[in-house]
């Protein structure tokens, strides 16, 4: 999971200097009070009602304009208008240079602007027309701090300090300082008598840092004490998750995985829901897999903002992953009608209604995905196949074609073209092809492959079995290329004992492969070990019991091991699958390719078998009864 964050307090608790955004809890009196947002009195000094008759009739203009001003630019603030905001604050200042308030409120939209040399130039004035100003000062040293001007923002806390010497926000930040500057130490001793003191509200926050400080000081917590001060923590303010999230980041890098585990979720349950834990309980589940539950979390996470799109990416994921495709179908397409351009989410998308057998609806979105994303080959490679499947093979022919055009530097497109060329029974065409593609990537095997067995489809045996060679010199254990040699040898009767040795090279790489395990059993069939084959294409039967191929080469070792009826029933079934390849190509527009074995040539087995079981018949009529 992703660590709790980095141990940096200053960042922690006066990132409000750059971010306008709450950074620690608030206390009565003050607390932790983000001088960049939450300014006290926000009204000018002179928008106040006048002391006299005579002042408010001397002052009333000025004063009316400076209110106009301000109201308007606490309205452009309120509406996400910084630049309108900024100005009017600068008008303020030119009918009331002496606002204290204004300059910080002024200060704050710089922050947001992230314009933060203007900030500080605000806040120094605003500490120039009033030393004692204990907000003004707090500011400044939370910006000097977020630039890393430790000594100047030391400086400004201890002015605080040096007026209230109980002022726990400004010992709280002093403190975080020496952290920073991994002073832990001194940092520590700090930390723990704010933790100890009492009447401090934020008692937990100190016992919190108190605690980040032990264990960035000692990795390993020797002796438990940053544990301790964490569950002192805890304990004080349960509400307070980040106190958690550091004892359980504590437990995970001392090897207590599941320590950490069951106290996030044991949090989440007494004191959840929450958004914050649910977001790290969320990743643990993730990466152990267990779907369910972070896609529980995540929801939690959402409902706490239903903007965060990469929260909403997560979720999509993980309903793919626990196979709710029809919801995750319908988050898909709403994230990308807000991030159109989302490849990553397209190629989900895509991916889901291929898996949901929509290949109609996922081929657009593969194809919408440009040329240099990451997703681009196996887009095209999935539109190609899609437009296979729905039997338009010459429309994935162009697909490939236009892919390879845009992108011929892609070598998967070579060997798909190949395959949809063969479909097509465009042969010559792939051989032409294939040969300048195997020129173009000498190196790669499948190509190699992809040729050699067009070089067979041309009926060409010579050139077929000097590619497979040079497929195995390549890649020694190329399955498919000592498979395709085994059985080319052994159809040519030729070579036998090396056809032996290369199919059980293959199935010793492959043995679940039924299309494998027969190789090997027709080459003992081709030597006359009709045993071994009987044997051997039983085994492959069972693993590829609808191939007629197989079911055919069966039906031969129990003909020639003198098994007539087996041989018989198997041949029947081999008819069958046949008719069945042939109606299932013909449907999906692939009539012209050749079909493995013909039905006719296995009914004509069929008569020969049925007349030696009439002679094996005969045979036992004639042969004498035993005594």
């Amino acid at each position: 999971m992703p660590k709790h964050t980095q141990f940096r307090i200053v960042a922690v608790t006066l990132a409000f200097a750059l971010s306008g955004c709450a950074s620690a809890p608030r206390t009565e009196g003050g607390g932790y009070t983000e001088s960049s947002v939450d300014v006290r009195d926000r009204a000018p000094a002179s928008v106040a009602i006048p002391k006299t008759a005579d002042y408010a009739m001397e002052h009333e203009s000025a004063r009316a304009k400076a209110d106009y001003h301000f109201a308007l630019g606490e309205a452009y603030a309120l509406e996400g208008n910084p630049a309108r905001a900024l100005e009017e604050y600068r008008m303020v200042l030119v009918h009331d240079p002496d606002s204290v308030q204004v300059r910080l409120r002024l200060a704050a939209e710089y922050v947001k602007q992230n314009m933060v040399a203007e900030a500080v130039a605000q806040v120094k004035a605003a500490v120039e027309k009033s030393p004692e100003h204990v907000e003004a000062r707090m500011m400044l040293g939370g910006l000097y701090s977020a630039l890393r001007m430790f000594d100047s923002a030391e400086e400004q806390y201890k002015q605080v300090i040096k007026k209230d010497p109980n002022h726990y926000d400004a010992l709280m930040f002093v403190a975080a300082l020496y952290a920073e500057q991994r002073r832990f130490e001194e940092a520590g001793k700090r930390f723990e008598s704010l933790a100890k003191a009492e009447g401090n509200a934020n008692a937990h926050l100190a016992w919190y840092y108190l605690g980040r400080v032990r264990l960035e000081g000692n990795k390993m917590d020797k002796g438990g004490k940053a544990e301790a001060a964490l569950l002192k923590a805890i304990s004080l303010k349960p509400g307070f998750h980040d106190s958690v999230l550091a004892l359980a980041q504590l437990y995970e890098e001392s090897s207590r995985r599941g320590k950490a585990i069951e106290l996030l979720h044991a949090h989440q349950a007494k004191h959840g829901p929450a958004s914050t834990l649910a977001e790290s309980l969320a990743q643990y589940y993730l990466q152990d897999e267990k779907f369910p539950e972070a896609l529980e979390q995540l929801k939690i996470v959402e409902a706490s903002d239903s903007e965060d799109l990469g929260v909403r990416i997560k979720i999509a994921y993980t309903l793919i992953q626990t196979k709710s495709y029809k919801e995750a179908i319908l988050r898909l397409e709403e994230l990308i009608s807000k991030m159109p351009t989302a490849d990553k989410l397209r190629f989900y998308l895509g991916a889901v209604y291929e898996e949901v057998k929509d290949y109609r609806a996922a081929i657009p979105h593969f194809l919408k995905i440009p040329t240099g994303s990451s997703y681009y080959v196996e887009s095209r490679v999935h539109a190609a196949y899609l437009h296979k499947l729905i039997g338009d093979v010459d429309k994935a022919v162009k697909t490939i074609e236009a892919a390879i055009e845009e992108s011929p530097e892609h070598e998967q497109f070579y060997a798909l073209y190949a395959s949809l060329l063969d479909d097509q029974g465009s042969h010559k065409k792939s051989l032409s092809m294939l040969k300048s593609a195997v020129e173009k990537f000498p190196k790669n095997a499948q190509l190699r492959f992809y040729l050699g067995s067009v070089f067979d489809k041309l009926g060409d045996k010579k050139a077929t079995l000097e590619w497979m060679r040079r497929v195995i010199e390549l890649d020694q254990d190329h399955v498919q290329a000592l498979n395709y040699l085994a059985y080319t040898l052994a159809e040519e009767e030729r070579d036998l004992p090396e056809a032996e040795e290369l199919a059980k090279r293959a199935v010793s790489l492959k043995g679940d492969d039924g299309y494998i395990v027969d190789t090997l059993g027709w080459v003992y069939f081709k030597q006359g070990k009709f045993e071994q084959a009987v044997k051997t294409l039983e085994q492959a039967h069972q693993l590829q019991p609808d191939e007629a191929i197989i079911a055919d080469h069966l039906g031969d070792a129990y003909y020639r091991f003198r098994m007539p009826e087996r041989a018989k029933r198997v041949y029947e079934k081999a008819v069958s699958l046949a008719e069945r390849e042939i109606l299932r190509r013909r449907e999906a527009g692939q009539s012209g390719v050749e079909v493995g074995v013909s039905p006719e040539r296995i009914r004509a087995k069929i008569l020969i078998v049925d007349r030696q079981i009439e002679e094996l018949a005969r045979e036992s009529e004639r042969r004498p009864a035993s005594r």
